[in-house]
């Protein structure tokens, strides 16, 4: 007998799941009579079989609708590129109730109801607190996946984090259900992270995702190694977020279908956070290179905050151009300077949340602990109010209300919401200019493009007042985000370039410790690094990490004859920047990248879906700084800012949609230029090889071919011909 909840097949006669703990039996429910798994009329009094009322758990997950937060849900059922199917580096959560078994055996089926409903509502407000999706309800636990449908930058961190907030909510749940009924419950979890293809199953609108891939499956076998209460990663997931997690090696294992063992790693609890900086930090930062100009652009800006001007400052980059490091640099620069020195951090995840990073900007200046209890809090304000000024005392109510003090609210429910919030304004920027007064303030807002709504309101209301207050604002955000405040004097904005060639070989030889480079070895990484410094360093220690650079007697040589990739950590910056544009503007530039680094308005418009609206849709690429204009005559052409840009988006394509777009392109090709077919025969047999055209691929190779050869190109001309020879022998044998 099938279990209606989880699909486990019972022992005929079961009443309940022995998996699950749902109930099976049926009755009729005119004369109570019991009915078959299958019955359609009672066999007592043929009456309607009825089917039975969904419990409130099977009503809640029925569908994944039923779980998905809204604005997840808009973002799949919008996304033609997720519903048709995308290649995405994700990490893989699988989360289920050790011997759930045992505990229906303890509990009555309302009550095991009640308690899976509770526990698996738990578990999926964790997974979607990070911005994951909960992939499907395994009966007693879940599969979620993170970045996907939407890519994320830090996919692997917010898994885990995930992971620690269902094991201490379900811990603190489970001390709860000992106390009540004297149960308890346990969990075991496991995470990989790697490549899969993620796509919708059905034919309906439902949002239920599958990834498919042996990351999926790595990560259920790491979780069915787990022990109770224990969270096991992979070493693909340990190595991007073993600065930001305390863990512990448990070594090589043998995971069952795997020839090879696999190295685990048990979770431990979290560190302090820590910005992706501070964690390069611990290791040893390389050389700074190049940023001398914009150092002494913040030296100017702090010395006219002590003369009692205040300023703002943005720095504004594409993600690894080093913003934050020069934020860093600076501020060792101020060592042993008499400055106030505050950061807050904004984080995509919180963009919800009111007052994020200006909390965490008030707590480094309160002093205040995680660990502080609302006492501790409480005094710890009154204390920093006091010393700064005995009439701030005032502004405490509205503090507490902004640090969620127990009944802080009661103080202050004769005023209305608008006004509330104009006070806590007041109150926040009157501490701030308390506090300036007594020595300059640095404060510093990272990545404000994902700041909250109210945070940003507040650093507009201080800012616009900021004039006469020592006051440094020093922000940071990638390009495409509005300044707010950009048109005020005392604003200034540095935008970070990249590395030239010379600067790139002077960080790669600080990274290498070595003036002696191999041949080529600059070439490829300024080639695929383009000038990012963080890209440089990533690809030169992947290199290494790989085996292909090695040191031998003080000089750094080639070991391996490997394809140079780019890194997962720098394709999942790339892909999650193009995951978070709307989704006509990431189907034009993922059309973009079948086409090449660079491509024509003409063509692309030609192959556009949305012909009439791609002229904005690159104007909206180019703002972002993904795309650049490089021709305007005769007609307008783009290139992509980086090469691993255009790799990005052509490979998160699934490769029967490549092949689609690279013959519609050979035919657009042929249309716009029928006079000019020999001119373009490199091109067409180029995208006719990728398409499910090969006969044309053939066919325009040869053509490219003869080309080549009344040129006198005798090497090009036999490329073109060996490459039709190899397709044309690949075709299938015409019938007789």
């Amino acid at each position: 007998m099938r279990c209606a909840q989880c699909q486990h097949e019972n022992r005929s006669g079961a009443k309940f799941c022995e998996e699950c703990a749902a109930p099976l039996a049926r009755t009729c429910t005119s004369c109570g009579a019991p009915l078959s798994p299958t019955a359609k009329f009672c066999p007592e009094c043929a009456y309607p079989a009825a089917a039975p009322a969904a419990s409130p758990t099977e009503s809640r997950f029925a569908t994944p609708a039923a779980y998905t937060p809204k604005h997840l849900a808009e973002k799949i059922l919008t996304s033609r590129g997720a519903l048709e199917g995308e290649r995405k580096q994700v990490t893989v959560l699988f989360c289920d109730i050790v011997d759930s078994s045992q505990l229906a055996e303890r509990l009555d089926p309302e009550g095991m109801h009640e308690v899976m409903d509770r526990t698996l509502r738990l578990m999926a407000e964790a997974v979607h607190r990070y911005e994951g999706t909960v992939n499907q309800f395994l009966g007693d636990g879940v599969m979620a996946l993170f970045g996907a449908p939407v890519a994320l930058e830090d996919h692997a961190f917010r898994a885990v984090q995930a992971a620690l907030a269902i094991q201490e909510t379900l811990s603190g749940y489970s001390e709860q259900l000992k106390r009540e009924r004297g149960v308890e419950i346990r969990l075991r979890q496991g995470l990989n992270t790697g490549p899969v293809v993620v796509g919708r199953i059905g034919d309906d609108l439902r949002m239920d995702y599958t990834a498919v891939g042996d990351t999926t499956h790595l990560a259920a076998r790491v979780q069915a190694l787990a022990e109770p209460a224990t969270i096991l990663i992979t070493e693909a997931t340990h190595r991007l977020v073993e600065g930001y997690i305390r863990s512990e090696a448990l070594g090589p294992v043998q995971v069952k279908g795997r020839s090879d063992p696999v190295s685990v790693y048990q979770v431990t609890g979290r560190r302090r956070g820590r910005s992706r900086l501070e964690v390069s930090a611990e290791r040893g930062l390389t050389q700074l290179v190049a940023r001398e100009r914009e150092l002494g652009m913040l030296q100017d800006c702090l010395a006219r905050v002590k003369a009692g001007r205040g300023q703002v400052v943005g720095i504004v980059g594409e993600p690894g151009v080093g913003k934050s490091r020069l934020l860093y640099e600076f501020r060792k620069s101020l060592e042993g300077e008499r400055v106030t020195w505050l950061e807050g951090q904004c984080v995509a995840y919180g963009q919800a949340t009111p007052y994020l990073p200006l909390l965490e900007i008030l707590r480094t200046n309160f002093q205040i602990e995680e660990d502080d209890n609302p006492l501790q809090i409480q005094e710890k304000l009154r204390q920093s109010a006091r010393r700064l000024d005995p009439a701030l005392e005032g502004v405490l109510p509205f503090l507490h209300v902004l640090f969620g003090l127990p009944g802080a609210d009661d103080a202050l429910k004769h005023l209305d919401p608008k006004d509330k919030r104009q006070k806590t304004f007041e109150a926040v920027r009157a501490l701030t200019v308390a506090g300036s007064q007594r020595r300059p303030h640095v404060v510093i807002v990272e990545d404000l493009h994902w700041i909250d709504r109210t945070s940003e309101d507040w650093f507009a209301f201080l800012i616009a007042g900021l004039a006469g207050v020592a006051f440094l604002l020093l922000t940071t955000h990638r390009p495409g985000y509005t300044v707010r405040w950009a048109d005020k004097p005392y604003y200034t904005q540095i935008a970070l370039d990249l590395l030239t060639e010379p600067e790139t070989e002077t960080l790669m030889v600080a990274l290498l410790g070595s003036r002696t480079l191999p041949s080529d070895l600059m070439r490829i990484v300024h080639e695929k690094a383009e000038g990012n410094p963080l890209f440089v360093e990533e690809m030169t220690t992947s290199l290494l990490e790989r085996g292909m650079l090695v040191r031998r007697n003080g000089e750094i040589i080639w070991a391996g004859g490997a394809a140079v990739e780019v890194p997962a950590s720098i394709q999942d910056l790339i892909r999650a920047r193009i995951d978070r544009l709307e989704e006509p503007v990431k189907r034009t530039v993922q059309a973009a990248a079948v086409i090449g680094r660079e491509f024509g308005l003409r063509l692309l418009t030609r192959i556009s879906e949305m012909a009439a609206e791609v002229h904005q849709y690159l104007e909206t690429l180019t703002r972002v700084e993904l795309i650049h204009e490089t021709r305007f005559f005769p007609e307008l052409e783009y290139i992509f800012k980086h090469a691993v840009i255009q790799d990005v988006a052509y490979q998160s394509l699934l490769t029967q949609r490549r092949k689609e777009l690279h013959g519609v392109i050979g035919r657009a090709i042929e249309e716009l230029y029928p006079d000019r077919l020999e001119d373009q025969a490199p091109i067409l047999a180029y995208h006719y090889a990728r398409s499910e055209h090969q006969d044309k691929a053939v066919e325009y190779a040869l053509l490219a071919g003869d080309r080549a050869a009344r040129l006198y190109a005798n090497a090009e001309a036999t490329t073109y011909y060996e490459q039709a020879h190899t397709t044309a022998r690949a075709l299938p044998a015409s019938p007789e």
